[in-house]
């Protein structure tokens, strides 16, 4: 995780997400590329200003974090204009801000985090207004197949063995469909997923959650209520039957209104 692009709006939403990214920065030696969107039909005094802005911010962050900072502004929307930084920057994570459950659901920057979830082909860091910088040291990770790829799970072990962090890998059973049949079926799956990763990864501790509910998001967030987990991660997923159409719209959900940050992983990236 050598490269991490941070959209900005220059909101307090926004300086989260930054303040987030740079803590990650540190402990990676990474760089990271901070971006403005500017519509294209507004003044060129605005895209003045936000370049200025931009040099503060990289200033004031290279001086007291010594983390290397580079700007750009962009003249388009922006969820266009992060989808182009990333086609050009090509960076290993994103990191933006969302609004979480704020008050202000599923709006604004919020529902912007949720489209580039849906369209990034790079793994995307989204980060509540209301969650601080704190060590990962709990690290929930949702599946629903059992054959994840190395290369999509990096990014999570990646930050574990940053910050020393554990991870739970976890299933969930939804009760009112074969509850019987499908429960002794994850049940078995998710215990040898766990021990499968923690074969390929000795140094990381990996441990096993099975969830069953009859409501995936209620559940999730309860399990992360009750056990002080600090990260969630879940994999986004391309339909076959669609082409074009992703199937992450829960992740894009929890995006809305989870007050930890969401690692969003997308299955068919770089």
């Amino acid at each position: 995780m050598k490269r991490i692009l941070v959209p900005t709006d220059f909101s307090p939403n926004a300086s989260k997400a930054l303040n987030y990214a740079v803590q990650l920065a540190r402990a990676a030696k990474a760089d990271i590329t901070l971006i403005h969107a500017v519509e294209a039909y507004q003044q060129q005094e605005a895209m003045a200003a936000a370049k200025e802005k931009l040099e503060l911010l990289r200033k004031s962050i290279a001086e007291t974090e010594a983390v290397r900072i580079h700007t750009e502004v962009f003249a388009d929307s922006s969820v266009n204009s992060i989808l182009d930084a990333i086609e050009k920057f090509r960076p290993h994570l994103v990191v933006m801000g969302t609004m979480g459950s704020s008050g202000m659901k599923e709006k604004i920057y919020g529902s912007r985090t949720g489209l580039v979830i849906g369209k990034s082909p790079v793994p995307v860091l989204a980060i509540p207004l209301l969650s601080n910088w704190k060590v990962p040291g709990k690290i929930l990770l949702a599946v629903n197949k059992f054959n994840v790829p190395d290369r999509i799970l990096k990014p999570v072990i990646t930050i574990a063995a940053l910050f020393a962090s554990s991870i739970q890998v976890t299933v969930f059973t939804d009760t009112d469909d074969d509850y019987v049949e499908d429960f002794g079926e994850h049940e078995k799956k998710i215990a040898a997923f766990r021990d499968s990763l923690k074969e390929k990864y000795p140094g990381t501790e990996i441990h096993a959650v099975h969830l069953a509910g009859r409501r995936f998001r209620e559940s999730l967030q309860n399990w992360i209520d009750s056990n002080q987990i600090e990260m969630l991660v879940m994999l986004t997923h391309k339909r076959t039957l669609i082409g074009s159409i992703f199937n992450s719209s829960m992740t894009k959900k929890m995006s809305y209104h989870t007050n930890i940050p969401l690692l969003a992983i997308p299955d068919n990236g770089w």
